[in-house]
């Protein structure tokens, strides 16, 4: 029932939200963040405990922290390291198995959420993050993955529901830290703009079989490339 705890500063947890909201799209390269005050208050810690969280953000490059009456916080990138998402990722403890397995139920409902509330302005953003994909589906391994990640953020954000959309997010910052091979010597892109194609027809039609079918044909490859190893045979099925 208890697990090591290997992270207990709280710095780290700001952190962890800041490249939420940069990963899912809140932020992009050139926006100002809160400054240091707002950001104490909404997270309710300490400004040291914010100043501490933006020296590690600073030094990684993602945010520029400007001191003065004309300072403030500038985002840089959307692309975080890994260092800095392995620094955030709150379940390091979980099973590689139990995060693949809880990937299906969390996608397939907020993409059935997603159906019901999202806009027009939510379908576009999802199909400009396919156009995104599509353009960069050759460059590096973290820009091709930004961009694909961004496709189900924005499913996320139309689904409208904060705690689906943080769990979403801590299993994508696990998967692609714990499976870089897949991502970088299997996962097919060409494949994956598809099956992001795919996802948004079943979205736009609101019919939750063809979402739930979209949604299975959509998580499948990872879920085999997974259960095909070894380790995982006795816990994936």
């Amino acid at each position: 029932m208890f697990h090591s705890i290997s992270n207990v500063r709280a710095h780290d947890a700001v952190i962890e939200q800041i490249t939420f909201a940069i990963r899912a799209g809140a932020f992009a390269p050139g926006d100002r963040m809160p400054h240091i005050g707002q950001l104490a208050k909404s997270m309710q810690v300490s400004k040291p405990v914010i100043g501490e969280a933006l020296k590690v953000l600073s030094r990684s490059g993602v945010l520029q922290v400007q001191r003065g009456i004309k300072g403030g916080l500038t985002v840089l990138t959307t692309e975080i390291p890994p260092s800095i998402m392995a620094l955030s990722a709150p379940n390091f403890h979980l099973g590689v198995a139990d995060i693949v397995e809880a990937r299906r139920p969390v996608e397939l409902a907020l993409t059935l959420l997603a159906a019901e509330r999202a806009s027009e302005k939510d379908f576009e953003m999802l199909e400009s993050c396919i156009t995104a994909l599509r353009k960069h589906r050759r460059g590096g391994l973290e820009k091709r993955i930004r961009f694909d990640h961004l496709f189900h953020y924005n499913i996320g954000r139309a689904a409208r529901n904060q705690a689906l959309a943080t769990y979403q997010h801590q299993i994508l910052e696990q998967l692609f830290l714990r499976m870089r091979a897949y991502f970088r010597e299997i996962e097919d892109v060409d494949s994956v703009i598809d099956l992001h194609e795919e996802t948004l027809a079943a979205l736009r039609s609101g019919d939750h079989s063809a979402i739930e079918r979209a949604v299975d044909t959509h998580l499948h490859p990872l879920e085999q490339a997974w259960a095909a190893t070894p380790k995982s045979r006795t816990k994936l099925r």
